[in-house]
Formats: C-alpha cells, sequence, structure tokens
C-alpha cells in the first residue's frame, strides 16, 4: 500500500510539473543593459554581476515549482500536517499539546520538505549538464560563480513554500489541536531553525553540484545526513547530553520542556553559519579571491563560537529555578478551585486549567458529595525526576519529593509524559480516587480490582460527561491501542484484558473482563439512574468486600459473572 501511494505522489507530482512543458517559459533576464542614445544609436553595456544573479535567482526559484522532487516535498509537508496535526490530534489535551512541544517539532516536520529542496535544488544546478549544454553555457556572459550565487537565490521560493508550512501549521494547532501554555523565546527559536534548516539544504544541494555533479550524489548526502544527525542527536541516554546540539535536530529531553534550557537561538546560528559555510564552498569552485576567503574566515569563527555557546553546561541560576519548580511546583503554579476540585498548572501553562475544568467537571460532580468533601488536585508535576540534567538533579531530593508524593492520595499529576498524558488517564485518575484506589502502581505492581463493585463504579465516574460511544470506548480500553492481538507495549499476556490504562508504564489497577463489560453496560444506563443508586450508599459500593455482581443486581442488570484468577505480578486491591 505505501509502495502504491508513493507512486501515486510522484505520479501526481510528474503531471503537476510538466503541464505546459511544451510551451516555451516567459522568464528572461537581461546580461546586457541596452539603452538608446540622442542621435538614435544603441548603447550596450554589460550589466553587473548582482543584477544577472538576482534575476537567475527569480527564475531559478521559480523554476522549483516544476521539479518533481520539489512537489513531493511540499506534498510530503502536507502528509505531515495532515497526520500529525488531525488525525492523531485528539480532543484530549497533554503535554505534547503545549506551544513547546508543538514548535520544538517544526523543525523535525520540514525535514523532509528541506531534503527534497536539496535534490531539486542540485538537479538544477545540474541542468547544464544533464542537458549536455555545458559548452553553451560556458559562452554566457556570466560568470560560473555568478550563477552558482544564482541557484543559491532560488532558495527564496522554498522559503515562500515554507512561510506557508508553519503558518497553516501554526492556524491548525490553535483550531485542531487546542494548544495550550506560552510561546517562549526558545519557540521562536525552533520556528526560526526551521527556516535556517530549509536554506541550508539549499545551500548543499548547490555545492554538490558544482564539486560532485552528480544526481545521485545528492541522494547519498541525504542517507549520510540522516544516519549522522541521528547519531549525534541520540548522544546521551537521557538526552540532557550538551554534544547532542551539535546534530541537525537535536532529540528533545525525555521530560517535559518547561524542565529545560534549549539554546535555540544558538543553534539556529550554528546551523547559519554552516549553510553560509556550504554556499561559499559553492562559490569557491571557481571564484577563490579574497573577498571570498574573508567570508569563510568569518563563518567558521562563527560556526565555533555558536557551537560552544549551544553545548554550554545549564547555568546555576537556571538549574535552581528548575530545580524549585519540581520540588516546590506549586509555589509556581496557578490554581482553580470549585467545589473541592483543585487544578494547579505552572504559570506558562495556566490555560490548560480550562481544558481540565471541560474534562473533569462532570466525573467530579458524578462523586458522592460525603466524598467529594475530601477534595481531589490535578497538580502538575514532573514525573520523571530521574531523567532531569544532572544540574538540577544534585539540587532536589528526588526519594524525599517521590515519597511526599505518594503519601499524597489526594493529588494525581495532571500530566504524565510517556504517552499517558491524555486526558482519559486524567479522568480514570479521579475515577480512581474517588472509590479510595491507589493512584500509583506500589513497586510496580498494580493492584487487582477485578469482581470488586467500586472498579466498576471508579469506570463510570470517569466515564460521566462523554457520549456514550466515547464513554465505551475509554471503559473498554481499545483506545489504548492494546488488545491481544496488537500488544505494543509489551504487557504481560494476562494484563491485557482488564487493561485500561495507556503508555509503557506500570497502571496503578488493573481490572477484570468481567468487570469491563459490566463498565460497559453502566455508561449505557441513564446517568441519573445509576447516580441514585450510588449516592444512596456509596460506603457501600466503595466497599472491597461489595462485589460487582451485587452492584449489577441492585441496578437491575444481569450479573457480570466469575472473574479470572490474579493476573502475574498484579496484588489484591485493599
Amino acid at each position: 500500500m505505501m509502495i502504491l501511494v508513493i507512486g501515486a505522489v510522484f505520479g501526481l507530482a510528474y503531471a503537476f510539473t510538466h503541464r505546459g512543458s511544451d510551451r516555451p517559459t516567459t522568464d528572461s533576464w537581461q546580461p546586457v543593459k541596452v539603452t538608446t542614445r540622442p542621435d538614435g544609436a544603441a548603447d550596450v553595456k554589460l550589466g553587473t554581476n548582482t543584477a544577472a544573479a538576482l534575476q537567475l535567482a527569480r527564475i531559478e526559484g521559480r523554476q522549483l515549482l516544476r521539479s518533481e522532487a520539489f512537489i513531493v516535498g511540499i506534498s510530503m509537508s502536507v502528509a505531515i500536517l495532515v497526520i500529525f496535526g488531525v488525525i492523531w490530534a485528539s480532543d484530549s489535551i497533554g503535554s505534547e499539546n503545549s506551544w513547546r512541544a508543538w514548535l520544538a517539532l517544526l523543525p523535525a516536520f520540514s525535514l523532509p520538505f528541506a531534503g527534497l529542496a536539496l535534490v531539486a535544488v542540485n538537479l538544477a544546478a545540474l541542468r547544464a549538464r544533464r542537458d549536455g549544454a555545458e559548452e553553451l553555457f560556458s559562452t554566457l556572459p556570466v560568470a560560473e560563480a555568478t550563477r552558482a550565487v544564482g541557484h543559491l537565490g532560488a532558495m527564496w521560493m522554498a522559503f515562500v513554500v515554507q512561510a506557508l508550512f508553519v503558518a497553516v501549521t501554526v492556524v491548525e494547532a490553535v483550531f485542531v489541536r487546542r494548544q495550550f501554555g506560552t510561546i517562549d523565546a526558545a519557540s521562536v527559536g525552533d520556528v526560526a531553525v526551521s527556516f535556517v534548516l530549509v536554506a541550508c539544504a539549499c545551500a548543499l544541494g548547490v555545492a554538490l553540484a558544482r564539486w560532485l555533479p552528480h544526481p545521485l550524489v545528492a541522494l547519498a548526502a541525504l542517507v549520510v545526513l540522516g544516519i549522522g544527525a541521528s547519531a549525534i542527536g541520540a548522544i546521551g541516554g537521557k538526552h540532557w547530553s550538551l554534544t547532542r546540539q551539535l546534530s541537525i535536530w537535536p532529540r528533545y529531553p525525555d521530560h517535559d520542556w518547561i524542565f529545560a534550557v534549549r539554546p535555540t537561538w544558538w543553534h539556529a546560528l550554528y546551523l547559519l553559519a554552516l549553510g553560509v559555510g556550504v554556499a561559499v564552498a559553492a562559490v569557491a569552485r571557481t571564484r577563490r579571491d579574497r573577498p571570498v576567503a574573508m567570508i569563510a574566515a568569518v563563518v567558521v569563527v562563527v560556526a565555533v563560537v555558536a557551537a560552544v555557546a549551544q553545548t554550554r553546561p545549564m547555568t546555576e541560576r537556571d538549574a535552581q529555578r528548575i530545580a524549585s519548580m519540581v520540588a516546590d511546583p506549586e509555589l509556581h503554579s496557578d490554581c482553580r478551585i470549585n467545589d473541592g476540585l483543585t487544578l494547579c498548572a505552572y504559570r506558562d501553562y495556566a490555560d490548560i486549567i480550562d481544558l481540565w475544568s471541560e474534562e473533569l467537571t462532570a466525573p467530579f460532580a458524578a462523586v458522592a458529595p460525603q466524598r467529594r468533601a475530601s477534595g481531589f488536585t490535578v497538580l502538575w508535576r514532573e514525573p520523571s525526576l530521574d531523567r532531569l540534567d544532572p544540574a538540577v538533579r544534585r539540587r532536589i531530593d528526588i526519594a524525599a519529593i517521590a515519597a511526599s508524593r505518594e503519601a499524597d492520595p489526594d493529588t494525581w499529576n495532571g500530566v504524565e509524559i510517556e504517552g499517558t498524558e491524555w486526558s482519559p488517564v486524567n479522568r480514570l485518575a479521579l475515577g480512581l480516587w474517588s472509590v479510595g484506589l491507589p493512584l500509583t502502581a506500589a513497586a510496580d505492581a498494580p493492584c487487582y480490582v477485578g469482581g470488586q463493585a467500586r472498579g466498576v463504579v471508579a469506570l463510570w465516574v470517569a466515564a460521566q460527561g462523554q457520549s456514550v460511544k466515547a464513554a465505551e470506548r475509554l471503559v473498554t480500553g481499545s483506545w489504548s491501542g492494546v488488545d491481544n492481538s496488537d500488544n505494543p507495549y509489551d504487557l504481560p499476556v494476562s494484563w491485557i484484558d482488564g487493561y485500561v490504562w495507556t503508555g509503557d508504564r506500570t497502571p496503578p489497577a488493573l481490572w477484570a473482563a468481567t468487570d469491563l463489560a459490566a463498565a460497559r453496560t453502566l455508561v449505557g444506563l441513564e446517568p441519573a439512574a445509576v447516580q441514585d443508586v450510588l449516592w444512596a450508599d456509596w460506603p457501600r459500593w466503595t466497599d472491597p468486600a461489595t462485589t460487582t455482581d451485587e452492584l449489577m443486581t441492585a441496578l437491575g442488570q444481569t450479573a457480570a459473572g466469575p472473574v479470572a484468577g490474579m493476573p502475574d505480578g498484579a496484588r489484591q486491591c485493599q
């Protein structure tokens, strides 16, 4: 199927770029300037190299739209936006929907287009060789170095496409993905990096055409760049390695970027220096005078300075600030309290409170008043304490922080990282809290709530405020992509039937398959009818001794039936 899609894209690109190819181009350029003297005679003067280069850049830029590689690159950009911004966009909001995370991905999203822009510019610069017209081109009154500058200038068209790509990415984030948080200086730097990457790619395409004039060289360069960038970007197991900044696109940290210092502007300057250096190399193929040498020297100095600056260790001030945010999140958060539901998020992310409120207000209202009185708090806390930068870890007591969190059963980490950040997990956490079940797995062992009525009640609470279809999906667990035939997180087989969490971490609780079936029955009933039964005797329905069959009988439904044995590695919920 993928081969057919790729073939179709190339076919459409070929048809688009060859439409009207039998008509001569209307573009023109003037290497000479012709004027008429008062006596009627023609006065012919050679135009400047600058004028010739500008006119070549204008024409070559427009000709890029006739390149199959360039059009396929645009198609890949569109595909990325559709996949990540629409198909994989979730109505639920997690840390990946912050502006920091979304814009930091923009350089990576731009790499396919940049790579194919490299190929397109390279083919354009090789046009004379490919058409067997090198001797004809050598007779033109424009120096070879000037033609190289003209090809370099063709990147203006790539900039136009990239600007549209960035604009659509931002609009899509606002209206489809529901982004939250502030756009900080580092995020603006990520946008700048995306443009610099495109510029570097175009410059490399011209340089390769000048020094290694063969179309396959550009494709080989893409492979080498991909392998090299991945290798450098992967240095450092926890992604806080300083050397990774020397990659084209450094791998992102394992923790939220609000706890990281990202030198994106130094990175942009570093890449820009490399790009200018490659452009100078393209010109230097036939022009090696003093100006070119001076520019090359400046570029080397700037590249070294930027490389050193972007790999500097975190400053004392930044390390202390981040350590304080991790150790005392309440001090750095804004909170909203409504009838015992407390929602707190870091100030840069404060607008996520509105999104949490939309998701959790209905489930919290479904909890019996006597339980609501104890209060439930959603607090943005960094869960990956051991993955923070060493400079931060030295300033916090990881064991003490972890112990204080375990001793606080009424507070939930609102946004988790490893694929567990989506709001259904927040809903499930609130459901577990409502019936007194743990919010975290003790000693990496989930508790087994199979056959206990409170497990079904927890799922019913979590599903409130959703459509019946969405509620059934939530309490089934199929939304996480985990079933008997597809086990992406390598879960124990005995967990799968009762797994309604998500991500590759140990869930707080596991259910029996019969409990999930009972929960699907409950979410299909009139909510008010279920609530009346539950609120009439909340202590009973949240007692570990009360069975799922008793609950189903009280609601006039068929008994759930016997439960399976204890899943491997689990413990009984007390």
